[in-house]
């Protein structure tokens, strides 16, 4: 193939690892040890992809992003990091990356990202592409994670951001629409403007009516003349800005073809209105309803929810990014901590054992209360079981711990070698070459395995 590819990491091993996979799909790879020596290397010769990490002691791939671009080269720059946030995914993205991958990633993920790139890079030398390169502020609201699964979320949403579409953000209530919504928007053009959202399915048809377009004194059923004055809808006071339809799949067919031409015609007619008004709103709809069944059920417009869904957002239920329990536990008991004056300093091993093998069904919304309850319960500066609320602690009936102690057969051994590495980790703070000396094996095998199983390496 003779595909040239810049590998960007102060890590030599994961260097090493990333020239033997890459050279393997036939790729010609070279290898730069910091960010200064890519730079160098970028001003020698031309690399259609560059794979680099963003934190590194020297530049950092941030900087080496910004001089692929002062220099307007267009290469597609993807970055990796093993700090995944939703403000590093918004600033890697609008600042003109790629792609961003958070570690430890997937290989045939990072093959399949590659892939991509080389198409893009080949699409801009044949004239067919641009890149792109915006940057906005980060969002003061903001998700938290590092999963696969969220950090895809947060390169939509980036890319949301810069655009003026329609987004659909679906999941499960307490997944953290509202949030999804509200980082679009302060990452848009539009973010000085008013943010405004309701929620569908709290309002009766004729109230949600009036309270979407708005009504004249006296228009509707109920109203007395002189009784309520003429009101402007949420579409007049969030002109310019951003309006958040919360449960969407729960309106009144009446009310989505009104939708629809709000869509359609960029205007609407309050009620008892005789003509239209213009208005210019950026929609961001949500629902934790399955829309596809109720377009093919006749309870949804099927023209309105492809109206709906140009950009789509799913937004995965807790059970499903379980990785990031840590650091959502970390950061709901800091803030309830702060809330209640009390320092805790940590959550005990068996809390965090109870709270893994829970499966929240009431997602993020439920681990921030039963954070909150906990530290309010507690009577001391760590957090146990008992200070969880019941149905946490037991399983069907159950005590989790308990349930497990009974069963210790259920665990698989890769179950077991994955927590054994990941304790012999915590034990060496994380430092790899002491890990792989107390395991046993070199550092290139640790990075396999800790890829293989899903552990942070970083120690965050």
């Amino acid at each position: 193939m003779n595909f040239p590819i810049l590998v960007v990491d102060d890590d030599e091993v994961t260097r090493k690892l990333l020239r033997e996979v890459l050279m393997k799909e036939g790729y010609r790879v070279e290898l730069a040890g910091g960010g200064e020596e890519a730079v160098t290397l970028i001003r020698q010769a031309v690399f259609p992809v560059i794979l680099s990490d963003i934190r590194m002691f020297e530049l950092s791939g941030m900087e080496v992003l910004r001089e692929v671009k002062k220099l307007r080269i267009p290469s597609a720059v993807i970055l990796m990091t093993g700090f995944g946030s939703m403000e590093g995914a918004i600033a890697a993205i609008q600042e003109g990356a790629f792609d961003y991958v958070s570690k430890p990633f997937k290989i045939e993920e990072l093959k399949s990202v590659i892939v991509r790139a080389k198409k893009h890079w080949e699409s801009v030398r044949e004239g067919r592409g641009v890149g792109v390169s915006v940057h906005l502020e980060s969002s003061a609201k903001t998700l938290i994670g590092k999963s696969p699964k969220i950090v895809e979320v947060y390169k939509t949403l980036a890319r949301a951001a810069m655009s003026s579409s329609t987004v659909l953000v679906m999941g499960e209530s307490g997944t953290g629409k509202e949030l999804v919504a509200r980082a679009i928007h302060d990452n848009s053009p539009r973010r000085n403007r008013r943010f405004i959202g309701v929620n569908c399915g709290a309002l009766a048809e004729g109230l949600l009516e009036s309270e979407l377009f708005g009504h004249f004194r006296g228009s509707f059923t109920g109203a007395m003349i002189g009784a309520i004055t003429d009101k402007k809808g949420l579409f007049e006071e969030a002109n310019f800005g951003t309006l958040f339809l919360d449960e969407i799949g729960d309106i009144p067919a009446s009310l989505q073809i009104k939708l629809l031409r709000v869509l359609q015609e960029s205007d609407i007619k309050p009620v008892g209105a005789a003509e239209y008004r213009k208005v210019d709103v950026r929609l961001i709809v949500a629902t934790h309803r399955d829309l596809d069944s109720l377009v093919r059920s006749g309870k949804f417009r099927e023209d309105l929810y492809y109206r709906l869904k140009v950009i789509a957002i799913e937004l995965p239920p807790l059970r499903e990014r379980m990785e990031d329990l840590p650091t959502l536990v970390d950061h709901f008991v800091a803030l309830y901590g702060e809330k209640n004056r009390k320092s805790i300093s940590h959550i005990s091993d068996q809390a965090m054992t109870v709270l893994r093998n829970y499966s929240w069904p009431g997602n993020i919304r439920e681990l921030e209360h039963s954070i909150e309850r906990a530290v309010t319960m507690t009577s001391t500066s760590i957090l146990f079981p008992e200070d969880f609320p019941a149905q946490v602690i037991k399983n069907e009936g159950t005590s989790v711990l308990s349930s497990d102690l009974a069963h210790p057969g259920k665990t698989s051994l890769e179950e077991m070698e994955k927590a054994h590495i990941f304790k012999v980790l915590q034990d060496v703070q994380f430092n790899k070459s002491k890990a792989s000396e107390v395991l046993g094996i070199d550092r290139a095998t640790l990075y396999r395995k800790a890829q293989k199983y899903g552990i942070d390496m970083s120690g965050k």
